[in-house]
């Protein structure tokens, strides 16, 4: 699961998030924008329960980046980390390692375009499926805005998605993934790499709503879930 909170210095995100993992049954958890670092942010990294974790702190109060996983269910070695992501090796008992990566791309996009760099770099690094998530504040299409001015958001991501073949795993679930009530946007998302999508061909994405922060978190599946109409079939892109 990953999710842009917007803060998690309240008691509201630590309730919101326990309820999350307790009723999705979450095994690896991307929390993006915490808003705090150092002892109090490990705290809270503490209290979720999980027994591994990958931390970049925030920077003041902006940013920041949480990588939990429980190390019974899965192997997680940490490749590499940037202030917008956090790259690793997935490894369980039968399946082909595969690379996960956390993304929260910045608002600012002078600072984003360090980040197609980045994510390039990484894929210029191995050869094997690869899952990326989280938010890319930017859209690769124009139908997933609604409101506000024009769209300026989708040359640096799209042309990066582009040239690295990359597949939109779609979504079940509400459209947008961003909202401020009056402009809407699917800012938050899963892509993947041809062999990452051979290797988990029933994976699927859910836009789970919204609460305490304007993004709502997204679920990845790697398994079917039961999708009982052909109108809830994903959307792929």
């Amino acid at each position: 699961m990953c999710w842009n909170a917007r803060g998690a210095v309240c008691t509201k995100f630590k309730n919101t998030v326990m309820n999350l993992i307790h009723n999705h049954h979450v095994d690896l958890l991307f929390i993006c924008e915490p808003r705090i670092s150092g002892t109090k942010a490990a705290s809270v990294v503490k209290s979720l329960g999980f027994s591994c974790s990958e931390v970049v702190d925030a920077v003041g109060f902006s940013g920041g980046l949480w990588l939990l996983w429980n190390e019974n269910k899965f192997k997680v070695d940490i490749i590499g980390t940037h202030e917008q992501a956090i790259s690793a090796c997935i490894t369980w008992p039968g399946q082909t390692p595969w690379v996960f990566t956390a993304v929260y791309a910045k608002p600012c996009s002078i600072k984003r375009a360090t980040l197609w760099e980045y994510l390039s770099f990484v894929a210029d690094c191995h050869n094997m499926p690869w899952l990326l998530a989280g938010d890319f504040n930017e859209m690769l299409q124009l139908e997933v805005k609604l409101g506000g001015g024009p769209l300026r958001r989708i040359k640096g991501f799209k042309s990066w998605f582009d040239a690295n073949d990359l597949i939109d795993l779609g979504f079940t679930g509400q459209k947008f993934t961003w909202s401020n009530n009056r402009v809407f946007e699917r800012l938050d998302r899963a892509i993947c790499n041809m062999s990452w999508m051979g290797a988990f061909l029933e994976a699927n994405v859910i836009h789970l709503p919204r609460t305490k922060s304007d993004h709502c978190p997204i679920k990845i599946n790697l398994q079917s879930c039961f999708l009982p109409s052909p109108r809830l079939r994903p959307f792929r892109f």
